[in-house]
Formats: structure tokens, C-alpha cells, sequence
């Protein structure tokens, strides 16, 4: 009998989650790596952000989604480097793994299409810790920007926010 056909899956979201569980089979060792021990469902963060859900309902363990899969393993660690010609990936805290096959699923970053400077007002919505960091802004208004104390308590009325998704990144 062969030796398993060894690929390896850098990301756990959406992308590298679906690979680990297409690849389901004895004739395949799969290594997810991701630098979280969690998938996030992306598409609620806005709930995070506004107070509706808490992290935790919007984050599953990698390892308990795959527990089921014999032939896969689930690491934590951050994706340095890749070496196709001896087709190994390199972790920032220095292990090597060896693979037959690499599929690169990374994610994205906020683009702010070379305004950097739109961050500060625009904040990103892509991780738990920008979700957290947008919802205490919303409930901590006397973090708000100028704004005077007696408008922040209610006395000129009240005040409203909106939230709604930019452009493609």
C-alpha cells in the first residue's frame, strides 16, 4: 500500500475549511494550518459589531469541525513561506511541512484603495477583534468624537448610526 498522498491547507476559512472537508478520504493526510484555532462565519460579524450576537456564536473550533476526519490534523501556527521546489511550507515559529500538494486560502485584508487614512472612520469588519472594537464604539458613545457631553447625554435628541458594506476589496 502507498503512503497517503500529503497535502497541505493554509487557511480555515470558507476557502481551506471546504478543501479539509472535500478531502475526506484514506488515501489523503490533510494539515489545515491557520493562525486562529476557529472558522469565523464572516457574514455576521456585523451582528458582533452591533451588539446582536457574541463572538462565540459565530466561531466554531477548527479541530471540533474536523474532529470527524481521521485523516486530518488541525495546527496553529502563522504561514511564512513556501518552497515549491522542495514543496515544503515553512511556520513562523520555524516547522517545516513537507507536502504533494499546497492550497494557499489566506483570506483578505480591508482595502482602503490607497487611502490608509479612511481607516481611523472606516473601520474594518473582517475578525472577531475588529467586530469588538466597532461595537464598543457604538455603545460607548462618550468615546465619540465631538461631540459635547450635554449632546452625548440626550439633551438635542437622539443620535444614529448606520452601518453598510463598502465595496468589493
Amino acid at each position: 500500500m502507498s503512503k497517503p498522498w500529503r497535502v497541505v491547507i493554509v487557511g480555515g476559512g470558507f476557502g481551506g475549511l471546504r478543501a479539509a472537508q472535500n478531502l475526506r478520504s484514506d488515501l489523503v493526510d490533510v494539515t489545515l494550518v491557520d493562525r486562529r484555532n476557529h472558522h469565523l462565519f464572516q457574514p455576521l460579524l456585523y451582528q458582533v459589531a452591533t451588539g446582536s450576537l457574541s463572538p462565540g456564536e459565530i466561531a466554531s473550533p477548527l479541530r471540533g469541525i474536523l474532529s470527524g476526519q481521521k485523516n486530518t490534523r488541525v495546527l496553529l501556527g502563522t504561514f511564512v513561506d513556501v518552497d515549491p521546489e522542495s514543496k515544503q511550507v515553512t511556520l513562523e515559529d520555524g516547522a517545516v511541512l513537507q507536502y504533494d500538494s499546497l492550497i494557499l486560502a489566506t483570506g483578505s485584508q480591508t482595502s482602503y484603495f490607497g487611502h490608509n487614512e479612511w481607516q481611523e472612520w472606516a473601520p474594518g469588519l473582517k475578525s472577531v477583534e475588529e467586530a469588538t472594537t466597532i461595537r464598543h464604539k457604538i455603545l460607548m458613545p462618550s468615546k465619540w468624537p465631538n461631540e459635547s457631553p450635554t449632546r452625548r447625554n440626550g439633551a438635542h435628541g437622539s443620535g444614529s448610526l448606520s452601518l453598510a458594506p463598502g465595496p468589493p476589496a
